[in-house]
């Protein structure tokens, strides 16, 4: 399946509202190619949602942006930063970017033993150098901002998972990242639990956050994404405004998935 002509319609890489490039991204396992030559880039302030059904490469997709998953070939440009694949980063290049992104992931990865305000503090004292006490003050900012001020001296153990999930994200934007990335973050909680996540994510967006969201959340994909990315088979197989593409997909394939999500 190749995608159709009119993806990947774009502004030029010298384009200073671009803020994340990803350009002819290929992921193999074991000698099997599962993400092919995809090409992508969000803008400053912009939230784009991957879609499709699962083994899409969505998420592998996700992780090679802050190369959590290294890409068998192709470029990732951050701001300023570019990465090549064939050339190998170092373990400098590969620290400067992920001081620039933020991860959220399907699991809470906290650490049990650790409070909530401490879980928030640990990564900005080992990776930022910031004092003891100026960590302390932005974890406990963070935790406010995603509506969890008096869970500071939580363990995880005795937050839901909703809550859980929220102290990741605090977490997360404590580092003072440019572009947040979310891993279909509801997919572990129950729907009543997964609504709070989501709305510190909707929360997030109307503040100008750059965010790229792997989610199978329809109804958020068309709310708050400026625009969406219908992937298959380890392709980009449709792309478009949000609302455009959610309720009138062009693609076939991007319509019997849809079809199949809605009519579930």
């Amino acid at each position: 399946m190749k995608p159709t002509p009119d993806v990947q319609r774009t502004k030029t890489a010298t384009d200073p509202d671009t803020l994340l490039e990803l350009e002819k991204i290929c992921i193999s396992y074991h000698n099997k190619q599962v993400v092919h030559d995809v090409s992508l880039k969000v803008k400053r302030g912009e939230v784009v949602a991957l879609i499709g059904p699962s083994g899409a490469g969505k998420s592998s997709l996700l992780r090679t942006v802050n190369y959590l998953e290294k890409p068998s070939s192709g470029t990732i440009r951050m701001g300023d930063r570019v990465i090549s694949a064939e050339a190998r980063p170092t373990r400098k290049d590969l620290i400067d970017l992920r001081r620039e992104v933020g991860m959220v992931f399907q699991g809470f990865n906290l650490f049990p033993h650790l409070s909530a305000l401490e879980n928030v503090m640990l990564a900005q004292v080992h990776s930022l150098g910031r004092k003891k006490e100026e960590a302390r003050e932005r974890a406990y900012k963070e935790l406010k901002h995603v509506g969890l001020e008096d869970y500071g001296d939580r363990n995880p153990s005795n937050c839901s998972g909703g809550q859980q999930q929220r102290i990741a994200i605090a977490r997360a934007l404590a580092m003072d990242p440019q572009l947040m990335l979310f891993d279909e973050p509801t997919s572990a909680l129950d729907p009543e639990l997964g609504v709070e996540v989501l709305n510190t994510m909707r929360r997030l967006a109307k503040e100008g956050m750059t965010m790229l969201v792997v989610t199978h959340e329809m109804h958020f994909a068309e709310e708050v994404a400026d625009r969406v990315v219908f992937m298959a088979q380890g392709r980009v197989v449709e792309e478009g405004d949000a609302r455009s593409l959610i309720r009138e997909p062009q693609h076939p394939r991007t319509q019997q998935f849809l079809h199949a999500v809605q009519d579930r």
